[in-house]
């Protein structure tokens, strides 16, 4: 009796220390910042670069305005130095004319007196100088007058230098301008990269250590179970040891103390719920109905590998809309297979998108659950993920299973809505 007592609490020591060290050595993983903080941080950012680029966008219009303008005014100074040029020719004829005019008629062989003895009359020679004055007075206005316009074809032309030196200075403060705002949205758009990253690390850390303390638990509920088990058999044992001696102290004849036979003690096992053996890998938890309990089944299945129009199996693979279909699914909800247009419009998930309102192509307006659409056109798409809030969504892309911010690009985003 003694030696099978021994024996039980030997077991009992060995489990309760089982039990210490098991939960002694669970590590504990502390974060710097929870998904929900980095989320936080991530939305302001996105909307500080949503900012940068509105500023970027109106910026590049003055920039193409300016330029437009000033090429006006050198297209314009250019015409101007064409009038100028014509205006030299002009000028350059009309002296000329006037100076073989003067010399046919003042200078060369003929002379004034010979201009003179020449006219027939006295009338006649008043007629010669007044018609002879009339053409000189004539080619000299005609002088004067190209060079009055060429004197405001000059003053445009210092004008316009001067409106194209301001433009140019305009247009370099504009540039500059335009430049350090494109640096500033490169920049934040990394910021904004890296706290998409940091957010999908933190939502794994944390779905790895809710797994980690839910296996503690389990670890520590199976321990104490085998526990409570050792200390019931060692109690069983001690009971059976002092009916024996009893029973001996009354016969003649003394028989040795018979060994406790255990029954049904192998038979237990240690709870995982639903779970098909813990470790299983088609073993998904029960989040219930509505939907973010549809955005709690597509999380559980981020890591998960792509596999491009390959079966919805859950932790093995999904191609994108088998994802959206599986965690619909899961949550009570029955919507169509294929996402593409091509399916039908009453068999698509756009389809019934568009058919159920809600519909925007504006990332901003999306709401939990909505799905959304990248391609060509709401006829021709090729990707289709889920909006779960605070700016993100998941879907299964190339690298499996993830979460990333809305404004993810895998050709062009052509709208997205409520589904149900």
């Amino acid at each position: 009796m003694h030696s099978t007592q021994r024996r039980v609490g030997r077991a009992v020591a060995s489990v309760g220390l089982s039990l210490t060290l098991a939960l002694s050595t669970v590590p504990t993983m502390a974060f710097a910042r929870s998904s929900a903080e980095i989320q936080s941080e991530l939305d302001s950012a996105n909307a500080y670069l949503a900012d940068i680029a509105s500023q970027t966008s109106a910026k590049f219009d003055e920039l193409e305005s300016i330029q437009a303008d000033l090429q006006i005014t050198r297209d314009q100074i250019t015409g101007i130095e064409d009038q100028i040029a014509e205006k030299e020719v002009e000028l350059a004829g009309a002296r000329d004319v006037l100076s073989k005019s003067m010399a046919e008629h003042y200078k060369g062989r003929v002379d004034f007196l010979s201009f003179v003895l020449n006219s027939t009359s006295f009338d006649d020679l008043i007629s010669r100088m007044y018609y002879a004055n009339k053409v000189a007075a004539y080619e000299s206005d005609a002088i004067h007058e190209v060079l009055r316009i060429q004197e405001e074809l000059d003053q445009q032309h210092a004008e316009l230098e001067t409106k194209e030196s301001e433009q140019e200075d305009l247009l370099g403060q504009a540039e500059q301008s335009f430049n350090e705002l494109q640096a500033l949205q490169s920049s934040q758009q990394a910021y904004v990269s890296q706290l998409s990253t940091e957010v999908q690390e933190a939502l794994e850390a944390e779905r790895i250590a809710a797994e980690e303390e839910a296996r503690r638990q389990r670890e520590a509920a199976e321990a104490e179970a085998a526990r409570q088990r050792a200390e019931q058999e060692a109690a069983e044992a001690a009971n059976a040891g002092n009916e024996s001696e009893q029973s001996g102290s009354s016969e003649e004849t003394s028989a040795p103390d018979p060994e406790p036979t255990s029954s049904g003690s192998g038979s237990s096992s240690s709870g995982g719920g639903s779970s098909s053996g813990g470790g299983s890998s088609s073993y998904v938890p029960n989040y219930g109905s509505g939907i973010w309990a549809v955005i709690d089944y597509a999380k559980s299945q981020i890591g998960v590998s792509y596999s491009w129009g390959g079966y919805a199996i859950a932790n093995q693979e999904f191609d994108c809309s088998g994802l959206v279909w599986w965690a619909y699914t899961q949550a009570g909800y029955s919507i169509p297979r294929g996402q593409r247009m091509a399916n039908g419009y009453y068999d698509s998930m756009i389809g019934w998108c568009l058919e159920r309102g809600g519909w925007t192509t504006n990332q901003a307006d999306l709401q939990p659950g909505d799905l959304m659409f990248w391609g060509s056109s709401v006829n021709s798409t090729g990707h289709v993920g889920m909006c779960i809030g605070g700016g993100m969504m998941i879907h299964s892309n190339y690298d499996g299973v993830e979460v990333t911010s809305v404004y993810y690009s895998s050709g062009s985003f052509v709208g997205g809505g409520p589904i149900v």
